[in-house]
């Protein structure tokens, strides 16, 4: 047995995954009743299963290994296992009973969370983001490319995404993405782009809901309001610099995805060198002087939002170098280098705009 039999084995907790094989869908079974093998009931049964996305995303700078278990009754009704690059996400469809589930996640990094994901006609999936030090559990929704959202409940459909411009290289589109943790609520949703209204519907968000729409393939500043009974929120999106606009509708705060808070200071010349840091965000500012030996790296934590992030940085020398750290996924951590020539560069890991 390997690590992923043992994390399987502890996720799950019971005898069903204790081969060391990995297969697609695991399905708890049982010895069928004559009654169980009748037509009727293979019809009732297949009626009763629903397709679902399961999202596993890692927004971290770590790798990490997980599995993840849905039960039933105590017993298995699918599980994976993943292993995620920094930044990586992975998906696969399910099939799974229309109920409530037991979800178990474990890593390798020692997370372990559970949550009863309650399967639904309306919504099309789960997500699973790993954090540092926890997992959050989405039920999701998508609307798809021809303006289709099972979660709308008035308005007419939009025309999107909207098609691109030639000014940049897209992989996808980029996405609204607005979340309810707390209780059930409806929202009305519009964005506009310079004159035009790309969307204005109302939806329904159940609790602990994520609603993902693709809005575009061009570049621009976007006006995103979204209003709810309890709230309202007015925000400007900046595509692409940021891939998704994220806006939880319960607390009202707005960003880019998980922020990838990381920052690696790296002095590759071969004599010492002091660094003036000053990073400012929407939450405050990190100012500090850093003593490099030569050779040194260090891992920093200066910021806790996603977002665009500006970057001040200097050494004892007069060398100098500015920015803007967008802290957005699907970028990885930046590094503030100095190389052999004692020159200051700054980066960020991953797939950049343009």
């Amino acid at each position: 047995m390997d690590r992923r039999t043992l994390l399987s084995l502890v996720a799950g907790g019971v005898a069903g995954l204790a081969g060391c094989s990995t297969p697609d869908e695991e399905v708890g079974t049982a010895t069928a009743t004559p009654e169980e093998r009748s037509p009727q009931a293979t019809t009732t049964s297949a009626a009763a299963q629903l397709g679902q996305r399961l999202t596993v995303w890692n927004p971290t700078p770590d790798p990490v290994f997980a599995t993840v278990v849905g039960m039933r009754g105590g017993r298995d009704v699918f599980f994976r296992n993943v292993d995620l690059l920094p930044g990586e996400r992975t998906s696969s469809r399910i099939e799974v009973p229309r109920a409530d589930l037991a979800v178990v996640v474990e890593t390798d990094t020692g997370i372990r969370e559970e949550m009863t994901w309650r399967v639904t006609e309306s919504l099309d999936g789960l997500e699973v983001v790993l954090n540092r030090s926890n997992a959050a559990f989405w039920r999701a929704s998508t609307c798809s490319g021809d303006g289709e959202c099972s979660l709308a409940t008035g308005g007419d459909e939009a025309d999107l995404p909207l098609v691109g411009d030639g000014l940049s290289r897209w992989y996808a589109p980029a996405a609204l993405v607005v979340e309810n943790p707390g209780a059930e609520t409806e929202a009305s949703i519009r964005v506009d782009l310079r004159d035009s209204t790309l969307l204005d519907r109302r939806f329904r968000l159940p609790a602990g809901t994520r609603l993902s729409i693709p809005v575009t393939y061009r570049t621009g500043d976007y006006q995103v309001s979204i209003e709810t009974d309890e709230r309202a929120v007015d925000v400007t999106w900046q595509v692409p610099n940021e891939p998704a606009k994220y806006v939880d509708v319960t607390s009202g705060t707005t960003g880019c995805g998980p922020a990838n808070t990381t920052l690696t200071v790296a002095n590759r010349d071969d004599v010492a060198h002091r660094l003036s840091l000053r990073i400012e965000t929407a939450s405050g500012v990190f100012d500090r002087d850093i003593d490099l030996a030569a050779g040194e790296v260090r891992t920093l934590v200066p910021v806790v939002e996603s977002g665009p992030h500006r970057v001040d940085a200097s050494l004892e020398t007069g060398t100098s170098v500015s920015g803007t750290w967008w802290s957005c996924p699907p970028r990885g951590p930046a590094t503030l280098a100095v190389d052999a020539t004692g020159s200051l560069s700054l980066t960020a890991a991953g797939p950049q705009p343009g």
